[in-house]
């Protein structure tokens, strides 16, 4: 009777289809980073989103996406191995001992770049971080800031806010990052009212955004890294960033700390 049911049990594992084993899930949050990460309920698109689908089809382990859930969640869903991938994130955002020691990290996958936003007329010179010492700049509450010992925080609810109140002459100025500038230009009509008018400034830190994998992945880094460069080398990569934020800036050199 036991052999029987051994029999049994073997016959249906055989039934599991082979492409369950190479499912790797890679997390998605259910709040919103456009234009990288764009989550409306359960609807997800932006940058990364297809990025991930595009890279699905370069590897032949099947990508899928987690339900959007909680950032802190996330993280730990992937520090206890649920999660395999988180796409995608500065090391130094994950510097924490209990993430970095699961942490395995690709090549860079694309920048994000924080620049400067001036009223029309009324930038001040910038060379690095110590230039903003004792001004008033416009950010977003909740958000972390390179430099922010410097400078005093005039926190908003978001990036609209951050623009209108650079535009008004609140805050001397803004940083807002360079990609969701151009992704909210391209939606935001409002943003050509003469009211919401500001200049960009210069770039005054960049965060090379790499893919997080699970170290029970290192013997896949490889294979992710030679993906990732394919989707760069062809345009791919280019031609997603296009579809949300004209004239894209894809991976530059090094991380500004």
């Amino acid at each position: 009777m036991i052999s029987v049911w051994c029999r049994a049990l073997a016959a249906a594992l055989l039934l599991v289809p082979a492409a369950q084993a190479d499912t790797l899930t890679y997390a998605v949050t259910d709040e919103s980073w456009a234009p990288y990460w764009i989550v409306e309920e359960q609807r997800v698109s932006g940058i990364l989103h297809e990025f991930m689908q595009a890279l699905d089809e370069r590897l032949p382990e099947q990508l899928q996406p987690s339900h959007p859930l909680p950032p802190l969640r996330t993280q730990k869903l992937l520090r206890e191995g649920q999660l395999q991938i988180e796409c995608c994130v500065s090391r130094s955002w994950r510097s924490d001992a209990e993430q970095a020691e699961v942490s395995v990290w690709t090549i860079a996958v694309l920048d994000a770049e924080e620049m400067l936003i001036f009223a029309p007329g009324r930038s001040f010179p910038y060379q690095r971080l110590e230039d903003l010492r004792g001004r008033s700049i416009a950010t977003v509450r909740g958000y972390g800031y390179a430099g922010s010992d410097y400078f005093q925080r005039n926190d908003g609810a978001d990036a609209l806010a951050l623009i209108y109140r650079v535009a008004q002459g609140r805050s001397e100025a803004g940083i807002l990052d360079r990609l969701e500038w151009r992704y909210l230009r391209h939606v935001e009509s409002q943003l050509q009212a003469p009211s919401w008018q500001v200049e960009e400034g210069p770039i005054i830190h960049r965060s090379q955004l790499r893919m997080r994998l699970h170290r029970d992945l290192l013997g896949r880094r490889e294979a992710f890294d030679a993906a990732i460069r394919s989707l760069q080398q062809d345009g791919t990569l280019t031609r997603i960033v296009a579809r949300y934020a004209p004239q894209p800036y894809v991976a530059g050199q090094g991380e500004i700390r």
